[in-house]
């Protein structure tokens, strides 16, 4: 028997298809673990289909022997764990900031990859006007089944922290972005260990130096460092 609703005046058919959409981030794999090749036996890794320039949709890459890799709701859910639990006021230049803000901002920031998936710059000759024009376009979609619900109060509210994170136009949402670096590397070391393959990621490690702007994020940054430096040296020959 179907429930009865009563109150309310918007369309709750409309927020069930945004949850419903939403939910693709638990099925959408990060693509730069896929161009990279984690967790795929050795002789798929033989296989050149991985290569960042290839024409190979990602679910070609799926397709093509990977185990186990992060989703984008994965990233983005340990993100928000970190902001909300990170020692914010232990540090001066981040004791005044918004925490609440800056865990909105976690939740959001890859929300429209539900719709257009992970999107790397210079993969299959993508832009950095083109990646944000369909991302953009997606939040716009979102916001109008929030606002065909009658909620435009936080239909605003997911379009303006998107915009924040994508133009990093406040401290919160810069810290946001260290979180997100942090988050990549910590989960790059953890496909390392996992696969005993000490360097496997350097590439990930090189894109991040350098480029952490928060006390308290660099503080972990250091920490994980000496951890990679530990693991390395249990496999000198490689």
């Amino acid at each position: 028997m179907t429930p009865s609703v009563d109150g309310g005046n918007g369309d709750v058919t409309s927020l069930h298809s945004l949850y419903m959409l939403v939910g693709e981030l638990k099925r959408v794999r990060r693509t730069g673990w896929l161009l990279s090749k984690v967790g795929q036996k050795e002789e798929t890794r033989e296989d050149s289909s991985c290569n960042p320039n290839s024409q190979k949709s990602v679910d070609d890459l799926i397709g093509s022997g990977v185990d186990c890799v992060e989703s984008v709701g994965d990233h983005m859910y340990r993100m928000s764990i970190m902001a909300l639990t990170l020692p914010l006021g232990q540090y001066e230049d981040s004791a005044n900031l918004d925490r609440d803000r800056v865990v909105k901002l976690t939740i959001v920031h890859d929300i429209a990859e539900a719709v257009v998936g992970d999107l790397i710059v210079g993969r299959d000759n993508l832009t950095k006007d083109t990646k944000h024009k369909l991302e953009s376009d997606a939040i716009l979609r979102m916001k109008s089944m929030l606002e065909n619900a009658n909620s435009n109060e936080t239909a605003d509210s997911l379009h303006s922290l998107w915009l924040e994170y994508e133009t990093q136009s406040s401290q919160e949402a810069k810290l946001a972005k260290d979180l997100d670096r942090y988050d990549m590397i910590l989960q790059a070391l953890e496909y390392e260990m996992r696969d005993n393959a000490p360097r496997k990621l350097q590439s990930f490690f090189d894109s991040t130096e350098g480029c952490f702007k928060f006390a308290c994020v660099k503080n972990l940054v250091q920490v994980l460092y000496d951890k990679r430096k530990q693991f390395q040296e249990l496999f000198p020959q490689q």
